[in-house]
């Protein structure tokens, strides 16, 4: 039996466990097949044999650790604190007054945090530290470093949200758009 064969034997069961981890057909795909790789490559270096068992707990911890990696580009992406849209002192007086209503939303925000929250989002805005960098210091998992942040980009985001609500702009600036 190739390789081949022996991959599409299995393919469609091991695509159908992974996508119950992702969600996502094409993803996947892509992690069963990486799954299937590197046990093969385990296989053919006599570590191994290629096993039902060994097959999906790989393609099991591949999807989860893509799930990592998917959560935590969500929380990074949602938006850095230069992308806020502030510019530069010694803008125009309409800029300004702008930038002082974004700080004065962010402020609120922070003040409905919990500390242990706040803290994080200090940590990993201001001061730039990573999830794993946080975890450590604070002796908390990377998951609710996660979580933390999350939360704390929402509530700056409604706030966010209501003061432009309030002022009648209808815009955020960079990634804190909806």
């Amino acid at each position: 039996m190739t390789l081949a064969d022996i991959y599409r034997a299995r393919r469609t069961a091991l695509e159908r466990y992974v996508r119950r981890f992702l969600g996502n057909p094409e993803e996947a795909a892509d992690v069963a097949q990486e799954a299937f790789l590197k046990v093969y490559a385990a296989e053919v270096g006599h570590q191994t044999p290629v096993s039902e068992a060994l097959l999906f707990t790989a393609a099991r911890n591949l999807a989860l650790s893509e799930l990592r990696k998917r959560t935590s580009r969500a929380t990074d992406a949602m938006g850095d604190m230069s992308e806020l849209g502030v510019e530069a002192i010694g803008s125009n007086p309409e800029a300004i007054a702008s930038n002082r209503q974004m700080i004065t939303a962010v402020e609120a925000a922070m003040k409905n945090m919990s500390p242990r929250c706040l803290e994080v989002f200090r940590l990993r805005k201001l001061d730039g530290l990573s999830h794993l960098e946080i975890s450590q210091s604070l002796g908390m998992s990377t998951k609710s470093v996660e979580r933390h942040i999350t939360h704390a980009l929402q509530l700056c985001h409604e706030a966010l949200l209501h003061d432009r609500s309030r002022s009648g702009v209808r815009r955020l600036p960079g990634r804190w758009r909806e």
